[in-house]
């Protein structure tokens, strides 16, 4: 699989948090209304490659640009110290990696490759939250209420207007997908997207590198490999178990014309977040599966759950690093 950067534009706010799920939705609708792709046909057709262990693309989440999430496991790389000397630089340090839900890619790259990044203050900003005040509308005189009738509603905001996604694409998908997301791009995103939130537009579709393409990293002895998840999963059955990680409960909602199904809320579900970090010698370009039966109002209904994932390689003799956490 050959990974690729998209860049997106976002110059307003959103709502929905960019989840590699629920992009991943927003494709399946998109594959569903228009009929210009070669390799598959409609939403059913793009979700039954992914039943069949076939899955013509992976989805990491999206990110502010220039950032990536901070592994779970990189806070051990600075407090596990008994056996050295702290100084006030260190312990700066130790503090920034266990607040830290995003670092930079270069911070994130020397990680990958078994080394302490410095983690500078660039990652520690990600997306800007923001309240939005409302007026309430009345019903019988469609017109705002009594003075004080307010509303709050949460959104964020990308700090410099972009946001990034990563994507493996199998062989012979490359096209399909490139056009799967250029009418993606013709829509907005998430909810109250009928308002102008979540509105964006495509930079850049372009190879990436960076990553070094490798699912088979090939590490010196003495030292540990694993992967680290750039999405939101659930692991299958047979995944790796022994690493590091947090957890969410998804609480998924069906969208579009479903949504007036009479019971548009699915079951909940525990996921992964991006950071997870598993310990393995045997890396795959994913993990993580397909549920199925997620909604009882639409049995067809399927919710995207594979993990993106990136090697990395961690030293095992380094001085102040302790045992591998659980």
């Amino acid at each position: 699989m050959q990974i690729f950067q998209i860049n997106l534009s976002v110059p307003s706010g959103f709502v929905t948090p960019w989840h590699a799920d629920t992009i991943f939705g927003h494709l399946c609708w998109t594959a569903e209304r228009h009929d210009c792709f070669q390799r598959f046909s409609g939403a059913a057709g793009l979700i039954e490659l992914f039943r069949r262990d076939e899955p013509p693309f992976i989805l990491s989440d999206g990110f502010p640009s220039g950032l990536l999430p901070a592994p779970v496991t990189l806070k051990s790389l600075f407090s596990r110290a008994e056996a050295c000397e702290i100084d006030v630089d260190q312990y700066d340090l130790m503090k920034r990696a266990k607040k830290a839900a995003y670092i930079t890619i270069e911070e994130f790259l020397m990680f990958q490759n078994g080394s302490v990044p410095a983690l500078s203050d660039a990652g520690q900003k990600g997306f800007i939250k923001t309240t939005v005040l409302h007026n309430t509308i009345s019903r019988i005189t469609n017109t705002t209420g009594s003075q004080g009738s307010l509303f709050e509603s949460d959104e964020k905001f990308a700090a410099s207007g972009e946001i990034q996604i990563y994507v493996k694409i199998r062989d012979g998908f490359e096209e399909d997908v490139r056009l799967l997301f250029d009418r993606f791009a013709q829509g907005s995103y998430g909810a109250k997207k009928s308002t102008g939130k979540g509105t964006f537009s495509i930079k850049s579709f372009l190879p990436y590198s960076g990553f070094d393409g490798s699912e088979s990293k090939k590490p010196g002895d003495q030292a540990i490999t694993g992967f680290v998840s750039l999405s939101h999963f659930i692991p299958a059955k047979g995944d790796p178990t022994e690493g590091a990680y947090k957890t969410m409960i998804k609480y998924g909602k069906l969208g579009e014309e479903k949504t007036f199904c009479g019971q548009p809320f699915k079951k909940p579900l525990i996921m992964l977040k991006p950071g997870a970090v598993f310990y393995t010698d045997n890396i795959r370009p994913y993990y993580g599966l397909l549920m199925e039966n997620i909604s009882d109002a639409e049995p067809s209904v399927v919710q995207y759950a594979f993990a993106f994932s990136v090697p990395f390689v961690m030293a095992q003799n380094r001085q102040c690093l302790g045992d591998r956490e659980s």
